[in-house]
């Protein structure tokens, strides 16, 4: 992680040895069996994502299908880990991490804010980034944000909880970084409660944090979410036809403010995109 421990996108993990042919070609079956079934949700949804459709879609036979997946949770599955994987490797980027996966070029996002810059300039680069990459992909944002799919349980401390917790971590990271810094304010409301136990779970994304800063993060990413949740489901185009950036970036800045950080004193930190991945 950028603030403590280790940076999981720079420890070589996950970096392809060469390939043979076989598994070339699996990987690419693979991904086009996925792309369909993603195809597949946006026209029928989640909760009526069906094998044999999806198979169909693919033009692979059900029996062929099931060499990759072995049943419909398990398609979810992967497509719900992507998903945050995506999002994660796009606010990866926003703080100057390279691709989880090592040798790719990182995505396209709004301002890219290195380690160079200023906590403010940080966490406003990671809080656009949330905001494109939902905006982008709408219904992959409904997969992993929206109501439960009927019937699906996520397998216990799989791909999805691994997945999610790059995306945790990369939102979190700027917002502790300012915290080790002596440049965070804490609200003395977030020490008076009695949630250490609630937040526990937590130090799984970063240990040995003080739980008011736990129960911040928390707020800070109820607050973010819920600005972009109303966007993507379309609950604020009748006064923002047009999107709601203007009011993300308003409400990022009265956070950073809200926060203790100055964001006009790290501003030229930052740059503004990325490469032209996608």
């Amino acid at each position: 992680m950028g603030a403590r421990g280790s940076d999981p996108s720079n420890d070589g993990a996950g970096r392809d040895a060469p390939l043979g042919r076989r598994e070339r070609s699996r990987r690419r079956t693979l991904a086009e069996l996925k792309a369909a079934a993603l195809d597949e949700v946006r026209e029928v949804g989640a909760p009526a994502l069906a094998l044999r459709s999806v198979a169909r879609r693919a033009g692979m036979s059900p029996a062929g299908l099931y060499r990759y997946v072995e049943s419909r949770d398990g398609l979810l599955t992967l497509l719900i880990a992507d998903s945050y994987d995506d999002l994660a490797d796009h606010l990866d980027a926003a703080i100057g991490r390279p691709p989880a996966g090592g040798g790719d070029a990182p995505p396209t996002v709004p301002d890219i804010a290195d380690h160079d810059a200023g906590p403010a300039t940080r966490m406003t680069a990671v809080a656009l980034a949330y905001r494109a990459w939902a905006v982008g992909h709408p219904h992959e944002f409904g997969l992993i944000f929206g109501d439960p799919v009927p019937g699906y349980v996520a397998p216990a401390q799989g791909p999805t909880t691994t997945a999610m917790g790059r995306v945790g971590l990369a939102l979190a990271t700027p917002v502790i970084e300012a915290y080790e810094a002596g440049r965070l304010t804490i609200p003395p409301a977030m020490a008076a409660t009695d949630l250490d136990e609630a937040v526990r779970p937590m130090e799984a994304l970063a240990p040995d944090l003080p739980s008011e800063l736990y129960l911040l993060l928390l707020t800070m990413w109820g607050r973010l979410h819920g600005q972009v949740s109303l966007e993507v489901f379309g609950h604020h185009a009748w006064l923002f036809p047009d999107g709601c950036e203007p009011l993300y970036r308003a409400d990022v800045a009265a956070l950073a403010a809200d926060l203790g950080l100055e964001a006009a004193v790290d501003r030229p930190g930052a740059r503004t995109g990325a490469s032209t991945a996608t």
